[in-house]
């Protein structure tokens, strides 16, 4: 089955196996395809909620000489974060600052989301406070997921 779709229809797979397909047709195609076509089939797979799919194939990426951007980056940051792995997003913004990619306000917010969705409130607080030191201008979305943070952990007391 080939899958030479339109890249704009890539969040329209309804099933993880039509998306592996295609992500084995992107890797051996000769040039590879570009972070951004990639990204896009990430994003499919985690709409579907296969977070674990999307780290192993941006370990396959990565072996295949495929370079992340912050869009894919941020993607598997998150992916990490709803499997519980907060330790790991925080090494993937390691490793974007090592490759001298800059991290946004949404690497942030998405580690601060896994901070407080491990109870871990003053940790995620420190990063807060960190990213607006560093002159990130926190959204709304920030903001809301600390005071929701907050929140719960004085509710549990």
């Amino acid at each position: 089955m080939s899958f030479r779709r339109n890249p704009k229809t890539y969040h329209r797979f309804d099933n993880v196996d039509d998306a592996l397909t295609l992500f084995n047709e992107m890797i051996e195609q000769h040039p590879k395809r570009s972070i951004v076509e990639f990204t896009k089939l990430l994003v499919a797979l985690v709409r579907m909620r296969h977070y674990a799919t999307v780290v192993s194939l941006c370990s396959q990426m990565e072996l295949l000489g495929v370079s992340h951007n912050d869009y894919s980056f941020n993607i598997l940051i998150n992916c990490f974060c709803q499997l519980g792995g907060i330790d790991s997003g925080f090494s993937v913004l390691v490793k974007m600052l090592k490759l001298g990619v800059k991290p946004d306000v949404v690497t942030f917010s998405t580690l601060i989301k896994g901070l407080c969705n491990r109870s871990k409130i003053s940790q995620a607080v420190s990063l807060f406070d960190e990213m607006i030191e560093k002159g990130y201008q926190p959204d709304l979305i920030v903001y809301t997921t600390i005071l929701n943070g907050l929140c719960y952990t004085r509710n549990t007391d």
